[in-house]
């Protein structure tokens, strides 16, 4: 439980003057000094629909009578609020119980009728301090009433709430958080007018959604530099997304970034919390940078308040190839019941794009023709419990899409069918030493490619590559009062297995069951296995500042067996030399034996004279013939068993300061490690084509990726600032990153064959460092709002290529290919717009600017080479509410129909896009 004293009081209209001053100042100073490095800056908005306040509409509660301290959690979870508490004094203060449909304001009121404690209603309506003197109850002349300095209480409620006053709505959880945090909320998603799911990430500091291929519904983001092969854990609910495709997409010739097979259908999920670095928490395990974990809809985001069922609808149709994208969703909650039901349905179908028109940057046009349309649908459905201390849950997404990849000529078929199925159930009684949390998931990944007869090289093949994962968590926190302050420890455990399958299928596997392993190599068989234990600390000794640390214990197990071949050419004599006749016989020898039973008239002289020497000098018979060579080809088959494991102990700490509530700067330390993938570990055979896979072998000394994170930063959250209901919010860090022995795709000479080189995933030999500053900042008046977001990213790479195989044998030279590009130096948003109409109506507008995406390889002067040009695109987007029911929503992407191809992408952006969507609840 973090506490944090906020003053209450007469003097807070001077301190608020006070404040407001201070944080003007500090904020010029902070933005005078990001001016010169962010000087197209930019933002993200999804304000436009920022909700006025969550209290105002009745919502069903169900708290018995308790412990004002054992009340909070309940009601937090209950009224999605953030809730603050009186010092501990009033934690004793018997409440009475609330069943029914109320308002917030009415459910607190018959909650804390006649126990003498006061309330406020905060924050825009998305806060409520209990114990403060500003009672919006007539409660001051009860007896026993205290005006009591109140305490924010974030323990267990605060990852409730959905959307607050900060930049794309973030909720308020955020700017109490010291750690680069974002939160992209439900309307936020909804108001942009997505094409892909990845595009949510597109505005989103240090972060970048990575896409390898336009037509790809996947997910892969980029955070900080680290992506692929689970350097960024991606989950729905937590059920991690583990597939990976190593292959090469859309005609290229080496390994890209695509190979992230993460699939979420955005009509599901209420809100994507994107976490930046690791720590000794649940859902780090394996993880080298952070996560980002996609949270579905529940019954509560769907019924309206006072009613026991609700739904939406969602029909969204646009220009430029966006066909149709369309989701129906519905809830019930049994009467006065614990339980509650969601189920959903939704269909994407989008068509070729155009490309943007304006400028002169390259583009992949021709490359990527016929290759951008895809057809998807999804279902989903969710159980819900709510057994007062016990929260119980089930959910299912079934998720099939169909696209295509491959080359402009060449096109191959996709079809792919990803379920994720989570079981949780959480335990949260009055004790303040069980909040007991615990999660069984499933995921479960098939992938259908059907790949087209190439000329001369390959046949018509299908090949199926399945990932099956599934693992669990347990965790609790515990809280405790001692005399150094309040501590909170959160301890538990995590783990989790992947098994991957891979089937290739043709007439020519039929003949040559050697030819499989061409088409399995980037999607290999085998197992991996991780686990974790943690253990984290939080105390607080004043105040004024937090202390937190912690360990946590990663260990992994890669188990299987894989095969690579080699390729040896040689060529079989069919001549047989000569054999002369004098060598086998004597002159009388052959006159008696062969010559004179055919010539009986000549006599023994006449042979010798006449004959004999022309005879001796000739070949026995069947020697002498002079026959071409015959070429013959072997592949040699090397089979590797491999049983590995990987193991660290990982700290990890932060110190938080708070000098003023307004304020709260913090720095923290953390490392982490990534065990290689199945992918990397059993990479064998070769590119596609009817033949063994004899160009890649495995590396069986590769090392597991190590990382040290370094994180300085600061939140800034204040309201009443220049109006009385106005907000700013602000979220900044600077951080630095070193990672050790990289994994990536080189060269290595292995144990058995030690005449030549494969390719194979190897450890850079060296330290990569990653170098950025982070902002994301708004300010909300109610009739206008005004934010952005901004990324200063700097990428180092060893300088020296040597690479390591099995620990015996060097090689030096180039590598290979690294997974994707590396992310632009700077990235920027800036977004503003306003109401009307008692903010029914709303019309924003948002400008994006982006440096070139770079590669590995550096230029003439040293700098890493620049693959994409710098492009600026403006996006307008609005919406109107007719009434509580009926939304509609529009935006036109790329307003000035630039021609770009987005960062850490393989493909050129659509051009010019108008979007509108229409949402009907009831």
């Amino acid at each position: 439980m973090r506490l944090q004293i906020c003053k209450t009081g007469s003097g807070e209209k001077a301190i608020r003057r006070v404040r407001g001053a201070a944080l003007l100042a500090t904020t010029a100073i902070a933005v005078s000094c990001v001016t010169p490095v962010f000087a197209q800056t930019g933002a993200v908005a999804a304000n436009s629909e920022r909700r006025g306040g969550e209290q105002g509409a009745a919502r069903p509660f169900n708290i018995p009578a308790q412990s004002l301290a054992s009340v909070v959690g309940a009601f937090g979870r209950q009224s999605g609020l953030q809730v603050t508490l009186a010092t501990p004094s009033a934690g004793n203060v018997r409440t009475n119980a609330v069943t029914g449909s109320f308002t917030v304001r009415d459910a607190l009121s018959r909650l804390l009728a006649g126990t003498g404690v006061n309330f406020r209603i905060a924050g825009n309506g998305r806060s409520v301090i209990i114990g403060t003197g500003e009672s919006t109850v007539d409660l001051s002349g009860a007896a026993g009433t205290t005006v009591l300095e109140t305490i924010t209480l974030t323990g267990k409620t605060g990852r409730n709430s959905l959307t607050g006053s900060g930049y794309q709505g973030t909720p308020d959880w955020v700017y109490e958080t010291p750690a680069s945090v974002s939160v992209v909320g439900r309307e936020a998603i909804q108001s942009a007018g997505v094409r892909n799911t990845r595009d949510v990430f597109n505005r989103v500091s240090g972060v970048y959604a990575g896409e390898g291929n336009g037509s790809f519904p996947t997910v892969s983001p980029n955070v900080r530099g680290l992506q692929e092969s689970g350097r960024v854990v991606v989950s729905i609910d937590g059920a991690r997304q583990n597939a990976q495709r190593g292959a090469a997409f859309g005609g290229a010739t080496s390994y890209t970034a695509s190979a992230g097979q993460g699939y979420v259908d955005v009509a599901f999920i209420r809100a994507v919390e994107i976490e930046k670095i690791t720590s000794a928490r649940s859902g780090n395990a394996g993880s080298l940078g952070g996560k980002v974990e996609f949270r579905t809809v529940s019954a509560d985001d769907l019924i309206a308040d006072g009613e026991n069922k609700g739904g939406e609808v969602n029909v969204s149709r646009g220009t430029n190839g966006y066909d149709f994208q369309g989701s129906v969703l519905g809830a019930v909650r049994s009467p006065e019941g614990p339980l509650s039901f969601v189920a959903g349905y939704s269909r994407t179908i989008m068509d070729e794009y155009k490309i943007g028109t304006k400028g002169e940057a390259r583009s992949t046009a021709l490359t990527m023709k016929d290759l951008l349309g895809r057809d998807g649908w999804s279902t989903f459905f969710k159980g819900e419990g709510d057994f007062g201390d016990v929260q119980a849950s089930l959910s299912w997404m079934h998720q099939e899409n169909d696209f295509v990849q491959g080359a402009s000529t060449v096109i191959d078929r996709e079809s792919v069918r990803n379920d994720s199925v989570v079981a949780k159930l959480d335990w949260d009684p009055e004790s303040e030493l069980i909040d007991f949390k615990s999660s069984l998931w499933l995921n479960d990944n098939m992938t259908h490619e059907l790949r087209a007869e190439r000329a001369r090289y390959a046949a018509e093949t299908n090949l199926d590559m399945g990932l099956r994962s599934f693992g669990g968590s347990l965790e609790n926190t515990s809280r405790f009062d001692t005399a150094a302050g309040a501590l909170s420890l959160n301890y538990g455990a995590e783990a989790f297995r992947d098994i991957a399958t891979s089937v290739a299928k043709s007439a020519k596997i039929a003949e040559n069951p050697t030819f499989a392993s061409s088409y399995t190599a980037f999607s290999p068989a085998g197992r991996r296995d991780v686990a974790s234990l943690f253990l984290n600390g939080e105390l607080e000794p004043a105040d004024w500042i937090t202390l937190s640390g912690g360990v946590r214990y990663d260990w992994s197990r890669l188990k299987g067996s894989t095969t690579y071949y080699n390729i040896r050419s040689y060529q079989i004599q069919t001549s047989i030399p000569c054999n002369p006749v004098r060598a086998n016989y004597t002159p009388l020898d052959y006159y008696n034996q062969i010559f004179r039973p055919a010539n009986p008239r000549w006599s023994y002289a006449l042979f010798l004279a006449r004959a004999w020497s022309n005879i001796s000098a000739g070949c026995m018979p069947g020697t002498g013939v002079d026959n071409p060579p015959i070429p013959v080809t072997e592949y040699p088959s090397y089979d590797v068993d491999i049983d590995r494991t990987y193991s660290a102990w990982l700290p990890s700490a932060t110190i938080e300061l708070k000098p003023v509530d307004w304020f709260r700067p913090y720095v923290s330390y953390s490392q982490s490690l990534r065990p290689p993938t199945i992918l990397e570990a059993f990479f064998a055979g070769a590119r596609p084509g009817d033949s063994p896979g004899y160009e890649y072998a495995p590396n069986q000394a590769l090392r597991a990726e190590k990382a040290t994170t370094y994180e300085i930063g600061a939140n800034m959250s204040f309201d009443g600032v220049l109006l009385d209901d106005d907000s700013i919010r602000i979220k900044m860090a600077a951080f630095r990153r070193e990672v050790k022995d990289y994994i990536a795709l080189g060269y290595l000479v292995t144990d058995q064959v030690l005449d030549r080189t494969y390719t194979s995933f190897v450890n850079l030999d060296g330290t990569t460092y990653m170098r950025g500053l982070e902002f994301e900042g708004n300010y909300d008046a109610r009739s206008f709002w005004i934010g952005g977001s901004a990324t200063v990213l700097k990428t180092e790479w060893p300088e020296k290529t040597q690479v390591f195989s099995n620990a015996t044998t060097t090689t030096t030279g180039e590598i290979v290919a690294w997974p994707g590009d590396v992310a632009p130096k700077v990235k920027l948003t800036l977004d503003g717009g306003m109401r009307f109409f008692d903010e029914k109506f709303s019309l924003g507008a948002r400008l994006n600017h982006v440096t070139p995406t770079q590669s590995r390889v550096l230029d003439t002067e040293g700098n890493l080479r620049e693959v994409t040009d710098p492009y600026t695109t403006v996006d307008l987007y609005g919406s109107y509410a007719f009434n509580d029911k009926a939304t509609l929503r529009f935006a036109v992407n790329n307003l000035t129909d630039r021609k770009y191809i987005p960062a850490a992408s393989a493909y050129t952006a659509p051009g010019r896009t108008f979007i509108a969507t229409m949402n009907v609840k009831f």
